[in-house]
């Protein structure tokens, strides 16, 4: 069933290739890549589309985040704290958008403003109050301070395009700044891009990219070794030995942001107690789990690819010691069938998994978690679902799956506060702690960046203490592309992936 699966995968990929191609001069350079995602819309402020957008080489932010998750200016030059409250940034003077139109701060002042207007999620980056423009300077006026504001301009959510088109325009074919533009979009399914030729910065060097999502891991493998496509990336640790070593493919891999989480609702009969939220701790086996998926053994909240990545109280497998807490707080199997009770009720936890990011890493960590909660008397069911976040919205589990960027503007701050605030907007495990929300709530004052490092290493150790959710790996970064290929990256920011300089020779 799944090789069937794989060829009609590879089947319909070879299709839209081949309607792509077939309309473009043979003597231009066309990029075949394969996205595990492509959003429903290319409107930066709907939901995280604006990731695919910057992904694809079209759209671009005021700033931008390099390889050490430092801000570096993009189509601003230059930024300015005023007050506490107040930042100025002052664009540059020859970017046009890929109509021509030149990028003012009237320009910027809309795009902002729309993010706010459409996304609930823009306010966990700054709280804005206004916004003005003055000719090629832009004023930020927030109700309360905010040290994180540099880095989450960087979110795609705050891509900047020529917001005077209608909405149908900016969700099928938004005008921005980036080395690409958007000449065709297909829903969920395919985007055609060609070069900018009013691109400030240089011509891209590839005269089309022709973008197909492929869902399946194992699809993109096949795809590539067809020729179906010049580039993949999200590929299965298991897929990636097919391709190393090999003089026709070259591998790009990077630690970065991402972890494998495992959310415990800490709101349910057992996962309230802390005991139990302990053993399963100290139940995963993340050495084996590693072995098979790649990255690196996790011990907190932040990747130790992250410069406050590194933890002095994380959890390793200890099977002993979850047995020990379990009998203390007097879970016992009193019917000898394998699963601890306590006052009648057998520990029986429903967990959720779906594949994220096109990998199915999450099933294998599913798996491995229910054989070694089995060695400590727990039971875990497992519900395979296509999407889970109707289930994590609604609070009906036990635990669930997730691979999360934990600082997906390199800053630590906004995670941190969307997940474990009390009333953050998306805390899947219900976890509340005053005295971690406190210590959230300094961030918005401090702006030294040792000092925010520190902060988030606190934090991190903090949640652990709790044991509020489990972290199992950090999750690597890849692209496989064909020899032909040039200038690829694989950038630890993963709304970065298509630039000028990649060419196919």
């Amino acid at each position: 069933m799944k090789k069937i699966k794989l060829l009609l995968c590879l089947f319909m990929l070879t299709t839209l290739c081949g309607c792509s191609n077939s309309n473009k001069n043979e003597s231009s350079k066309t990029l075949n890549a394969a996205m595990f995602w492509i959003s429903t819309s290319l409107d930066p402020t709907n939901n995280y589309d604006g990731w695919v957008l910057s992904r694809i080489g079209v759209g671009e932010t005021l700033l931008k985040l390099n390889e050490k998750y430092e801000v570096e200016p993009s189509l601003a030059k230059s930024y300015e704290q005023i007050d506490d409250t107040t930042w100025k940034l002052t664009l540059k003077d020859h970017i046009t958008f890929s109509n021509g139109n030149k990028v003012t701060g009237e320009n910027v002042k809309a795009c902002i403003e729309r993010a706010f207007e459409k996304n609930t999620r823009a306010i966990d980056y700054f709280d804005l109050n206004h916004v003005e423009a003055d000719k090629q300077d832009v004023y930020l006026y927030l109700n309360k301070s905010s040290g994180a504001i540099l880095n989450n301009l960087c979110e795609p959510l705050f891509t900047i395009y020529d917001a005077s088109q209608s909405e149908e325009d900016i969700a099928k074919h938004p005008l921005c700044t980036g080395p690409f533009v958007v000449d065709d979009f297909v829903s969920e399914k395919t985007i055609d891009t060609s070069k900018n030729k009013k691109y400030y910065d240089g011509k891209a060097k590839l005269d089309h990219v022709h973008f197909s999502q492929v869902a399946d891991s194992d699809a993109r493998v096949l795809a590539l070794q067809s020729g179906e496509v010049d580039l993949a990336n999200t590929i299965d640790y298991s897929s990636l030995k097919l391709f190393r070593n090999n003089k026709d493919y070259q591998v790009l891999e990077v630690l970065g942001p991402r972890t494998n989480v495992i959310y415990m609702n800490n709101e349910t009969t057992f996962l309230s107690d802390l005991t139990i939220r302990k053993a399963l701790s100290y139940s995963v086996d993340r050495k084996s789990i590693v072995k098979l998926i790649g990255g690196k053994e996790a011990t907190g909240l932040y990747s130790s690819a992250l410069p406050y990545g590194n933890v002095s109280n994380g959890y390793s497998l200890d099977l002993k010691e979850a047995n020990r807490l379990l009998d203390e707080a007097g879970y016992v199997d009193t019917n000898k069938d394998g699963i601890r009770e306590k006052d009648g009720q057998e520990i029986i936890l429903n967990y959720y998994e779906s594949a994220d990011h096109g990998s199915a890493d999450a099933n294998i960590i599913a798996q491995s978690m229910q054989n070694e909660a089995k060695k400590i008397g727990i039971k875990i069911k497992l519900n395979q679902v296509e999407n889970a976040n109707d289930i994590k919205a609604a609070g009906t589990f036990d635990l669930c799956s997730a691979n999360d960027s934990s600082a997906p503007t390199g800053d630590p701050e906004t995670f941190i506060q969307q997940r474990y605030l009390s009333t953050g907007s998306s805390n899947t495990g219900r976890y509340k702690n005053v005295n971690l929300d406190n210590l959230i709530q300094q961030f918005s004052t401090i702006y030294d960046l040792k000092q925010r490092q520190q902060l988030a290493i606190q934090a991190s150790e903090m949640i652990l203490d709790d044991a509020a959710n489990i972290y199992v790996s950090y999750v690597p970064l890849n692209t496989v592309t064909s020899s032909k290929v040039k200038g690829a990256i694989c950038h630890p920011v993963d709304y970065y992936m298509i630039t000028k300089d990649i060419d196919l020779k």
